[in-house]
Formats: C-alpha cells, structure tokens, sequence
C-alpha cells in the first residue's frame, strides 16, 4: 500500500529576479546517439523528434532545426520537463541579467541540477540477484 512519492524535480528556480530554467540541447542528444530520441514523419511528410523519456515533452521541426543548427548559435535549448539521463547536455538559462541583491543567485544549489538517470541500466533486476 505504502511505498514513496517521488516528488516532481523543479526545472525552474524563482527565488530571485534572475529566474533560472534548466534546458536540454537536443543537438546533444543526436551527437550522443541518446536511444530515447524518436523521430517520426506525420501525414504532410514534416519529420519531428522528440524525446521518449520526456526529459523535454516538444516535438521539434526536424527540418528547422536543421536550418538553426547551420547558424552561429545552432538550435540552443528547450526547457526540461523530466529527469535526464547521462547522455543529456543540459544548462541553466537566466531569463533576466541585472545588478544587486536582487539578482544575486539565493538557490546555487539548483545549477548543480537532478541526478541523472542511468538510461536502460537504472531498470536492471540482475543488479539486484
């Protein structure tokens, strides 16, 4: 009956005017070769990718993301809504910059992030014989 909740992991830190996000880059997952990346073509032949884990729940325009990753500044991130595995490149993003106590980090803890999940070998039973 019993058993834990497992609380949800925040991905947005707003305890001072700075407001943090974690992102995932999704290019990080292609150099990764992340098994639970997904692509998938819809009925107007678009092809979109996102991520079976939901450690970002978009899909993502293949096609314009290819086009951003040609830029200077590439793709970039989206906002993480799950608990990422070891192959995520992820980075915290401040929405706002300023000067004074009001934009000083009061939450450094929260750039450390989530501990990753370890993919398909945090599920192995055989650890546990």
């Amino acid at each position: 009956m019993g058993g834990t909740v497992q609380q949800p992991i925040a991905h947005e830190c707003r305890q001072c005017c700075a407001f943090c996000d974690r992102l995932v880059e999704p290019a990080g997952c292609i150099e990764a070769g992340c098994p639970y990346l997904y692509v998938y073509d819809d009925e107007t032949g678009s092809r979109y990718m996102g991520c079976l884990n939901k450690v970002f729940r978009s899909e993502i325009d293949v096609a314009l993301f290819e086009e951003a990753q040609k830029t200077r500044q590439g793709f970039g991130g989206v906002k993480m809504t799950g608990r990422p595995t070891s192959l995520c490149r992820v980075t915290v993003e401040r929405a706002y910059r300023g000067e004074g106590e009001p934009f000083e980090c009061v939450n450094p803890g929260f750039l450390d992030g989530p501990e990753p999940l370890d993919g398909l070998h945090s599920f192995d039973v055989r650890d546990r014989l």
